[in-house]
């Protein structure tokens, strides 16, 4: 027997831990690139002469928006997989019931039967 809404909760518990671990390297590569620009701008000990040193500073505050962006959504992602967990373990603490009781009904049938 096949239950709808059973196949839609795993899915969205299988395409939040895939979203999840997209986002978690998308984070890490991102944070490795803001490091690395730090690091050359570290290096640079004089001011900035040139417009394009300036371009560094920007391109590092962006990176920490987006990080910042990313750290939402891996939170949200982590949520939402959270959330579907509990309804999986929900969803299988009622099916052991509802298991549990039809066993029961058949064992009264099969006892009525004989």
């Amino acid at each position: 027997m096949e239950i709808e809404w059973l196949d839609n909760l795993e899915s969205r518990v299988r395409d939040a831990v895939a979203r999840l671990g997209e986002l978690r390297e998308e984070n890490r590569t991102l944070r490795e690139t803001i490091d690395d620009l730090e690091t050359r701008l570290a290096v640079t000990s004089t001011p900035p002469a040139e417009p394009e040193e300036w371009d560094v500073d920007e391109q590092v505050e962006a990176l920490r928006v987006r990080v910042r962006e990313l750290e939402a959504q891996v939170a949200a992602a982590e949520t939402e997989r959270t959330e579907a967990a509990a309804a999986a373990k929900s969803w299988e603490v009622e099916r052991e019931e509802v298991r549990r009781r039809v066993e029961g009904l058949v064992a009264r049938l099969e006892g009525m039967t004989e």
